[in-house]
């Protein structure tokens, strides 16, 4: 076999991951990849336990821009469908722009905003994701920061309804209707930054008012 690299020590020579220690969940993402037929693979079977490589040196290249697109895309089948399907492979450039153009971070993770042009840029192009390298605008996989708790689309989905439930309250708290601020705050995410602060300020708004309402009452009394 002239060319012999395993998935595991492909992803080392491309990311600079060890998969076994440092993310078995991109070691089954790429597994994935490779059931679905999208990265090429053959058994050396001269041994007693057969092992797996890539087919050749071009699926480096696959299996380079496979991992960068199921980043943002967690389904396999997604994935090879932005390969093969020229009309749905410029729908997600558009997704991924809308995502992450202009962005320094995201969920933690560092992002380069000209790798991100560059890659919206090729997936555009009629370039084929078969023999060029798309550029990783991530400092680190999402795969491997994240884990299989969710995706990064997902994740920013997520992300923008509690945003979105943030500003309903604050336009609350801002129209001086405490009571309501009160009620909506409840089923915001204390994770958000900012999110207790609002909530703090409101109790104490709320507070203000009682004791307004007290004064009110004992006033009324003399």
């Amino acid at each position: 076999m002239d060319y012999e690299i395993t998935v595991p020590d492909a992803i080392y020579k491309l990311f600079s991951i060890r998969v076994a220690k440092d993310s078995q969940f991109l070691k089954n993402k790429a597994n994935s990849l490779v059931r679905n037929g999208l990265i090429k693979t053959v058994q050396d079977k001269h041994v007693q336990r057969a092992t797996v490589y890539l087919a050749d040196s071009s699926q480096l290249t696959v299996l380079h821009n496979a991992l960068i697109l199921n980043a943002v895309y967690l389904d396999p089948k997604d994935v090879k469908r932005i390969f093969e399907d020229k009309v749905y492979r410029a729908e997600c450039a558009q997704t991924i722009n809308a995502l992450l153009f202009n962005l320094n971070s995201l969920m933690g993770i560092a992002l380069q905003s000209n790798q991100v042009s560059a890659l919206v840029d090729i997936l555009l192009s009629d370039k084929s994701l078969y023999d060029i390298m798309l550029p990783n605008p991530f400092s680190m996989l999402p795969q491997v920061a994240m884990g299989s708790n969710t995706g990064l689309l997902q994740a920013l989905l997520l992300q923008s309804s509690a945003l979105a439930s943030t500003d309903t309250v604050l336009k609350a708290y801002l129209q001086s209707d405490w009571k309501l601020a009160q009620q909506l705050s409840c089923h915001l995410d204390d994770s958000i930054q900012g999110v207790k602060q609002l909530r703090q300020a409101i109790e104490a708004q709320l507070r203000e008012a009682r004791d307004f309402d007290d004064l009110l009452d004992q006033m009324k009394n003399f």
